[in-house]
């Protein structure tokens, strides 16, 4: 557990709103296919759950937030269709096929075995279940933040796009790059 984003947890929850009313019906209608009204959509290392929250209610799916830090979870907003629980996403406390559909925004470069947590992403979501994983490119940010990551304790393992893919396709999670920015990308996919 990271004492950095214990430590900050209070900042992210004030940045709540960095996601508009248009970005999480976009995030939400890339996962539509694959979660229906009542379905159940995993935010994996999703701290204090506002995306995983925003995409659940336009959807109308009940949400599970996973993070490894407890502080961040306590600052899960209260909804009749969110949980929480406390899980690191290399070892995930679901059983197989459980979700209909993942998000991971800006959390897999902090993921200490990403091999590992590819594979429990794979094995939660049901087959032909969607994934969509927000991430920072390694080339253009990187160069800053890994130094930064690093000194914080963090692993700060930012992939590049194909990279990212790639590492998915050995797990059986197929898909593209959907949106590619100067600093971050989007990669949307399916399980087999």
């Amino acid at each position: 557990m990271s004492t950095f984003f214990s430590l900050t947890a209070p900042l992210f929850k004030l940045s709540r709103h960095r996601f508009s009313d248009s970005d999480l019906r976009r995030f939400a209608d890339l996962v539509r296919p694959c979660v229906p009204p009542g379905g159940r959509l995993l935010d994996l290392g999703g701290g204090t759950g506002d995306l995983g929250l925003g995409v659940g209610k336009a959807l109308g799916a009940d949400v599970v937030v996973t993070d490894v830090t407890p502080e961040m979870l306590r600052r899960v907003s209260a909804h009749p269709s969110i949980s929480v629980r406390l899980s690191a996403a290399e070892s995930l406390p679901f059983p197989d096929g459980h979700f209909d559909g993942l998000i991971c925004s800006d959390a897999f470069h902090h993921f200490r075995d990403q091999e590992a947590a590819a594979a429990e992403m794979a094995r939660v979501v049901k087959p032909r279940g969607c994934i969509l994983v927000f991430e920072f490119r390694r080339k253009l940010s990187g160069r800053v933040l890994v130094p930064l990551e690093k000194s914080l304790g963090e692993p700060g393992s930012f992939l590049e796009p194909d990279e990212l893919q790639a590492m998915f396709a050995r797990h059986g999670i197929r898909g593209s790059i959907v949106q590619r920015g100067f600093l971050t990308y989007t990669f949307a996919a399916n399980r087999d």
